[in-house]
């Protein structure tokens, strides 16, 4: 019996075929990248909102150790002494893990090493050999939603830029230039210390100037705070509500921003964090970043 062995022979695909395919997959693609996109902001925001809570349990760790808060600012004109110099984000140093940083800043025989320029930071050291708090990059000071942390140093060897700003207005309610006042849980927040913003977002770079982890207290444009100066308007009061994502030419540097859509992360005195909506109202956000104002936060809070 013979057998026949049969064979097939398979066409390839034709052009028309090949493009329909094609289609189809950049069809998927288009749909499946807004999903990606997502979630990695997503993720982002939540590496930021972690960053936040550090910097919460900072504080609180402080207040246990010191009985209050960090002061915003401490200048004694560059004289070393025990007492050391600087703002809140370089006290904070030591209680998140970043002690090391926080020893640059402070002579061996203790107290801080004298200015050697013109700006009021005792603490600005040795910047061409990196021998200065301010020249450290600090990731817990970093948002990886900030498309302008790049690069870290303002220019070379310089100020290194961070993406978190205190609320001035906890510290000087009447907005009169007090830094160096320290805050204590049972004696400066009559509102509640959950209903009070302690930490909100600041972009790294915003309008010509930028936000300097370790800056000190005589440029509120490249210093991390927020509502304390006219300087440049709406940066006090019920205008100062942060703003979402702002183009450089839009940004604001003595308020808030937020690169996150939707709204901003921030940090409450209490130690929590929350998402605050970009819908939240002027009145609402002001009363928000007073202390003792003995308003009730409205349903947009």
């Amino acid at each position: 019996m013979l057998f026949r062995v049969l064979t097939h022979r398979w066409r390839g695909f034709t052009l028309i075929e090949l493009l329909v395919v094609i289609a189809i997959i950049a069809i998927l693609i288009g749909l499946l990248l807004p999903a990606v996109q997502k979630v990695r902001e997503a993720a982002a925001r939540m590496r930021c909102s972690n960053n936040i809570r550090q910097i919460g349990v900072g504080l609180h760790n402080h207040h246990s150790t010191h009985d209050n808060f960090p002061p915003y600012y401490i200048d004694n004109g560059g004289v070393a002494n025990p007492g050391g110099v600087g703002n809140i984000f370089f006290w904070l140093l030591p209680f998140i893990e970043q002690d090391n940083v926080f020893r640059l800043g402070s002579n061996p025989g203790g107290g801080t090493p004298p200015n050697v320029r013109s700006q009021p930071d005792a603490f600005i050291w040795d910047f061409t050999n990196n021998r200065t708090p301010a020249a450290q990059i600090i990731n817990t000071y970093l948002c990886p939603s900030d498309s302008t942390t790049e690069p870290p140093p303002t220019w070379t060897n310089g100020w290194v830029v961070g993406c978190y700003a205190v609320n001035f207005a906890a510290f000087d309610p009447q907005n009169t230039g007090v830094t160096n006042r320290r805050l204590k849980l049972q004696a400066n927040f009559r509102d509640g210390t959950s209903m009070t913003i302690a930490i909100g977002e600041k972009q790294a770079r915003c309008g010509g100037s930028g936000t300097l982890w370790a800056h000190g207290s005589w440029n509120p444009a490249w210093e991390p705070r927020f509502n304390s100066s006219a300087l440049f308007g709406s940066a006090t009061g019920i205008d100062s509500r942060f703003q979402v994502q702002p183009t450089d030419a839009q940004c604001n540097p003595v308020r808030a921003q937020s690169p996150h859509t939707g709204g901003m992360n921030a940090g409450l005195w209490d130690g929590s964090v929350r998402f605050i909506s970009a819908n939240i109202s002027q009145q609402t956000w002001w009363w928000a970043c007073t202390p003792n104002g003995g308003e009730t936060l409205g349903n947009n809070w």
